[in-house]
Parts: structure tokens; sequence; C-alpha cells
């Protein structure tokens, strides 16, 4: 018997032997929606860097509701992915403690709450506007084929994720009706596309035994190809945001935001060669002093120009 069905036979054994309290459940579900990972959902603020009435409760609120919006359909596409992938993560050392591969919440369950949930984001997605209502039905079917077919694929994969965030940065604009800078959303790509190679690199050598058996596109990449590419799409990262300044804002003093930028991209690949941190990108975000420095002096400078162009 090999390892994968040991592993599925005792979490079946667990299953019916322990039932979980009400509480237990309740924190299952909640752990399921995986609301750690909605900083993620952050790129849709970015719209408000691009409309004349940023400061406005209205385009505020409107971004809040876009975010929450995301937050919600992000969750559908995790569970999802958690349905299909159980049996796999009872290999991975982290994946496995999750809910439905643990067997503490029920594949039926799992569906059931993603019917409730995707209903009660893409109803009102498009009762708000229409726009976003279609990109976020847009996200979901892109990362359902994703999850059932499309992650197998080496590179399509890491496409996926790194246009999921671009459709962030894209409603985050539809909402607001401010106008999409192609240089800014490039820049975006790249920076997703960065962080999707690091956390490919962690899973391999998380999994050095046998990664193309968690996932088969593991089995495509190297170490070495991926240390060749970061490089590549760091630069890519930067020169494009350059471009947007420099072409599309034509804020030539928002030039000193770029060793900013740098000192970011820099900091998170140290972070991760150093400390491991490629896998939960997301931690980094929350956790990390100097990343959250570089979050907030970027922030204070773009408030500070901003207001400089109304004085």
């Amino acid at each position: 018997m090999n390892k994968e069905n040991v592993l599925y036979r005792d979490r079946k054994d667990s299953k019916e032997g322990v039932h979980p309290t009400i509480p237990d459940s309740l924190v299952c579900f909640v752990q399921l929606l995986r609301p750690r990972q909605w900083s993620k959902n952050i790129f849709v603020f970015s719209g408000l860097l691009f409309y004349n009435g940023a400061f406005s409760l209205s385009a505020v609120m409107k971004s809040i509701f876009a975010f929450v919006m995301f937050c919600g359909i992000s969750s559908c596409v995790y569970i999802i992915n958690d349905i299909v992938d159980a049996k796999r993560d009872m290999l991975h050392p982290v994946k496995r403690n999750r809910p439905i591969p643990k067997g503490k919440i029920s594949v039926k369950n799992a569906v059931i709450l993603v019917f409730i949930l995707s209903t009660s984001v893409i109803l009102p997605s498009f009762g708000f506007n229409s726009k976003l209502g279609a990109i976020i039905i847009a996200y979901f079917i892109l990362n359902l084929l994703y999850s059932f077919k499309l992650k197998e694929l080496f590179l399509v994969d890491l496409i996926i994720i790194s246009t999921g965030f671009v459709l962030r940065y894209i409603s985050g604009v539809a909402v607001l009706n401010a106008n999409i800078y192609v240089w800014f959303l490039l820049s975006v790509a790249f920076l997703t596309f960065f962080l999707g190679l690091n956390k490919r690199k962690k899973e391999m050598l998380s999994m050095q035994d046998c990664p193309h058996k968690h996932r088969k596109a593991l089995g495509e990449y190297s170490i070495e190809f991926i240390d060749a590419a970061i490089p590549m799409i760091m630069a890519c990262t930067v020169v494009s945001y350059i471009l947007h300044i420099w072409h599309e804002m034509s804020a030539q003093y928002m030039l000193i935001t770029v060793p900013v930028v740098m000192y970011g991209i820099l900091r998170y690949e140290q972070l991760t060669v150093k400390k491991n941190y490629g896998e939960s990108p997301e931690l980094v975000l929350l956790k990390d002093k100097g990343i959250i420095f570089t979050v907030l002096l970027w922030g204070l400078i773009y408030f500070l120009y901003s207001i400089a162009l109304k004085v």
C-alpha cells in the first residue's frame, strides 16, 4: 500500500472516530476560507492611485466593497483548490494540516459553502457594478480552470496566478471608472510572477523527494531554472514601474520611490533565501518590519505627492 493510500485511510479512520465540536467546526470553516491570504487582495486598492477623487469617502467605500468581494471569491477558489488537491495535500508537510485533507470538513460541506459564498459574492457584485461582476466571474472561471487543469502546466500555472492579481488591479480601477495604466499593470504582473517563482522554489525544497507527486508542473521546474529566472523578472518589475512613472504619470519626482520599490523586492528575496518565507508571501506582508516599512514609506511618498499636486 503506497503512502498516499495509507494517509487517506488514516484520515478516514480519524474522521470516523472523532467528531469535532461546534466551536472546532467553526474554526475549521474559518481556516478553510484562508483569511490570512486576503491580504493579497490589497491590489484592489491600487485603483485609488489613479483616481482624481481618491481621498473621497465614496471612492474609498467603492474600493472597500470590491476588496470584500474579492476576499469572498478568492476564498471560494481556495476551497475548490483544497477539494481537488485533498489527496495530494496529504503528502505535503504543511498543507496536510488543512481542514479537508485532515478530514475535519467533508467535501460535501465544502461544496455547499462554495455555492453559498460564490452566490453571495457574484450577485451583489453585478448589482453594484457590472464591470466588477464580470471581472469576478472571469477570476472565478480562470481559477476553476487552474484548479482542475492549468496548474499542471509548466509556467502556465504562474501566468494564471499573476493574471489573478492583474484582475484585482483592474477591478479596483473599474469600480472607480479610472484609467488603466498598462505599464503599472505589467509591473503588477511581473511582481506577482516573481512571488510565484519563489513559492515554487520553496515547494520544491520542502518536497525534495517527490515534488512531481504533489503537482505535476513541479517536476518541470528546477532550482537552477528558478534561480536564473528570478533576476530577470525582478529587472522587468523595476523597469516597468519606472516606465509607468515616467511615461504614464509624467511624474519625475516619483522616481524617488524606485529605490523604495527595489529595496522591497530585494528584502523579499533575502527573506526567501535566508528564512524560507517564499511559500507564504502573505506572511511576509503582514509580519516583516522591513516590508511593512517599505509599503508605508511608498504610500506616504505617494500621499505627499498627491497633496502637492492640489496645492
